[in-house]
């Protein structure tokens, strides 16, 4: 897991989950002190979609820690709406493909797996799926520690747990916050 606090993360993009049709980053954390950005593969990828399950099925634990989690899928509002259908998602579910050069368009293509208001988060870490711990910054979000879904333990949701509950014992001192039983 790598630590990282050179990205400034500041956005509006379509929502498809809970929650309204867009979503800014300051309306993500207006409920909780962190924020879980879940970097997504495509839609066809399966360990993706594996894990959007899973941290729907556990979602009160990360509630309980006072994170909001949300997704972010590299692709068109309309495929992503379908994985909304099909695990009823409890948290709000980003879209943010990257868009065709100077016209703004979304590229459709069945294989992309490139973001856009997320593409320097994507281009730190090694592969997806991937997260990213955010905490409110000056100018946006500051992701504060990222992991490869290849460096997480099995199950991946308890070394997620794990990874919120060392991130929040390190800013203890500071803020009085201790961690929480899952």
């Amino acid at each position: 897991m790598n630590e990282r606090d050179s990205h400034q993360l500041d956005f509006e993009l379509p929502n498809v989950g809970h929650g309204s049709e867009t979503v800014q980053r300051c309306e993500l954390l207006a409920d909780s002190d962190s924020l879980l950005v879940v970097l997504l593969g495509s839609h066809y990828c399966s360990r993706s979609r594996e894990l959007v399950r899973a941290l729907s099925e556990r979602h009160d634990a990360f509630r309980r820690r006072d994170t909001t989690v949300v997704p972010v899928l590299p692709d068109i509002r309309e495929r992503a709406r379908l994985w909304d259908r099909q695990y009823d998602l409890p948290f709000p579910m980003l879209v943010d493909p990257a868009t065709d050069g100077d016209s703004e368009q979304v590229t459709e293509r069945d294989d992309t797996d490139a973001f856009g208001a997320f593409g320097p988060l994507q281009q730190s870490v090694a592969s997806l799926p991937a997260v990213a711990l955010c905490r409110a910054g000056e100018d946006g979000l500051r992701v504060v520690a990222t992991a490869t879904e290849a460096e997480l333990d099995v199950p991946v949701v308890e070394s997620l747990l794990g990874f919120l509950d060392r991130h929040r014992s390190a800013d203890a001192t500071s803020t009085g916050n201790t961690p929480v039983d899952s």
